[in-house]
């Protein structure tokens, strides 16, 4: 079922000026006579080549290379996953597009700023093709699978990231990676370039929450959805909280005294701030369920979100409530937290929220 024929899109380094700009004049390709026939994508390729072009401008040399190659390998993916005469999802080849144009538009613009330091949107994408043993019974199956991977980048355009950024970046796209292959098992061998495969999709992404120069906070999610009869779209996130000023991935121990009873306080607090959400209470699990899943969860921060005025907890999809009440968020204020916290812990350091790229 998955055997498949791998497109692997590793393409040639070319000048910086043939990545995204588009004459319609010398349109040649299906996908540019279906931008240069749409208002809608033509303006989406515009908002691509700006963003891309007011990127470029505040990179280094190098950290310019690498988005140019992304941008190279996402053109020749755009192509594979969004054919002209495609079949079930890929038959409306302008739908198609317009979503992914989108997304690549959202991915350039999502940028932070830390001192002289940028924080960029990295991405691989990947393309699989399926053979004759493959049978999705499914009529949207489009004849492959794909997956789009992303992750941050910090780059000082001053000159070479200082050994704290570089630490970040590797342990940030390492744990990408991974997430983006498995979300369930992170500590699996599996990469995300070996998981995509003809019978699903992969669409692993981030969310910058907050950074500033002692902390970098960034939700990992991915949604994966497999070509089966009746199958529906898998969501998962995980928190990647990182201390720039000591190298480390953030513990629970940097902000709860282990000799405190914060295990069993913070569990429940969450629970009782679910059952008191009177908009969630009718989708929440029995009581028991409830119980031994905040306990298990509410205490890992990867489910957790640090601002100045508290700890938010965001529990995974299904584990406290029914699927359609997405991922059910908490709030516990520090103040509430006070005398369970660590007596090193600031928050009053902890780096502002980042505003969505629209």
């Amino acid at each position: 079922m998955r055997s498949t024929c791998a497109f692997l899109l590793t393409l040639a380094l070319s000048p910086l000026a043939s990545a995204q700009s588009l004459d319609c004049k010398l349109a040649q390709s299906p996908r540019e006579h279906a931008v240069c026939s749409d208002k809608q994508l033509a303006t989406l390729n515009t908002q691509i080549d700006t963003n891309y072009k007011s990127l470029l401008a505040e990179l280094s040399p190098d950290s310019a290379s690498l988005l140019e190659s992304d941008q190279r390998e996402w053109q020749q993916w755009i192509d594979l996953v969004c054919p002209a005469h495609g079949k079930g999802v890929a038959s409306d080849q302008k739908r198609c597009l317009f979503n992914q144009y989108g997304a690549r538009a959202r991915d350039l613009k999502q940028t932070a700023h830390i001192g002289n330091a940028i924080i960029f949107s990295r991405a691989r994408f990947l393309y699989r093709t399926a053979d004759q043993s493959f049978q999705p019974h499914t009529t949207e199956y489009p004849g492959f699978g794909y997956g789009a991977l992303r992750w941050p980048q910090i780059d000082s355009k001053a000159g070479h990231p200082t050994p704290s950024d570089a630490a970040w970046n590797e342990a940030v796209k390492a744990k990408a990676n991974k997430l983006g292959a498995s979300p369930f098992d992170a500590a699996q061998s599996t990469s995300f370039d070996t998981a995509v495969n003809a019978s699903e999709t992969i669409d692993a992404g981030y969310t910058l929450d907050a950074a500033n120069d002692r902390l970098i906070e960034v939700s990992l999610i991915n949604v994966s959805y497999l070509w089966i009869s009746g199958a529906s779209p898998l969501t998962t996130r995980t928190s990647f909280l990182w201390w720039l000023d000591k190298n480390r991935e953030l513990s629970a121990s940097d902000i709860f005294a282990s000799d405190s009873p914060w295990r069993q306080f913070v569990p429940s607090v969450a629970t009782a701030r679910l059952q008191d959400n009177t908009n969630l209470k009718p989708l929440l699990r029995d009581d028991a369920v409830i119980e031994g899943a905040v306990e298990q969860s509410a205490v890992l921060p990867s489910n957790w979100i640090l601002t100045h005025n508290g700890l938010r907890i965001i529990f995974p999809v299904g584990m406290v409530a029914a699927n359609p009440a997405g991922m059910p968020r908490v709030f516990i204020s520090w103040n509430d937290l006070k005398f369970v916290l660590d007596s090193n812990f600031d928050h009053s350091t902890l780096p502002p929220p980042l505003p969505r790229s629209r």
